[in-house]
């Protein structure tokens, strides 16, 4: 199995993604659009190295303002997909934040099916939930209709992996602080001890 995920910026992944890569860390490519200072970058290599997530991609792209490269960004999106041939591809849910809305958006342009030769189009597609943003301005048919059972190792490897972004936690009474609170309120009530949320665009089976 392989396994692309798209992050806006280094600490998305963590947060949606997080108890997927710590549960398939060696099946995990995790692609970082926007550009992040120095303190960043050591705060998404420390995150890694908790999921134990060793391949990653940072297209340095203008934080906040990835949208004007997007002809750029479908182009770059492409060629990973081609070279890695992902059978799931995780994009984020297009929320408040304009980088999540650009990045979601490229994406499903790179999953569409084509004509052009050497063209992959990854036979699953999720998108993933970034707790923070609990406000949505993009339109969507999206629900919340696949779940990600995970042990309580993997849910403590996510919550530990947010925290490894210091720089980026305003206060105690934030999301980040909750993740594995948060992930135990999703699997519960479903039957399972913790879980992520996802919505599935697509699925082919193989």
């Amino acid at each position: 199995m392989r396994r692309l995920v798209i992050a806006p910026h280094m600490d998305d992944e963590s947060m949606g993604c997080g108890g997927l890569l710590a549960k398939f860390p060696d099946e995990c490519t995790v692609v970082v659009v926007a550009a992040g200072d120095a303190t960043r970058r050591r705060e998404f290599a420390r995150a890694m190295d908790v999921l134990g997530v060793a391949r990653t991609r940072e297209l340095d792209l203008p934080d906040g303002t990835v949208g004007s490269h997007m002809p750029d960004l479908v182009r770059r999106l492409d060629e990973i997909c081609a070279e890695l041939e992902p059978d799931e591809l995780y994009l984020p849910f297009p929320s408040l934040h304009q980088d999540h809305i650009s990045v979601y958006e490229a994406g499903m342009r790179t999953a569409r099916l084509s004509m052009s030769p050497g063209h992959w189009s990854a036979p699953s597609v999720f998108v993933y939930d970034v707790a923070v943003y609990d406000v949505n301005l993009y339109p969507s048919d999206l629900r919340w209709n696949t779940l990600e059972p995970l042990t309580a190792e993997q849910a403590d490897r996510k919550a530990r992996a947010c925290l490894c972004y210091e720089s980026e936690i305003p206060g105690e009474n934030h999301p980040i602080t909750a993740i594995k609170d948060l992930a135990a309120g999703l699997g519960r009530v479903r039957g399972v001890a913790y879980a992520e949320q996802y919505a599935l665009v697509r699925h082919v089976r193989s």
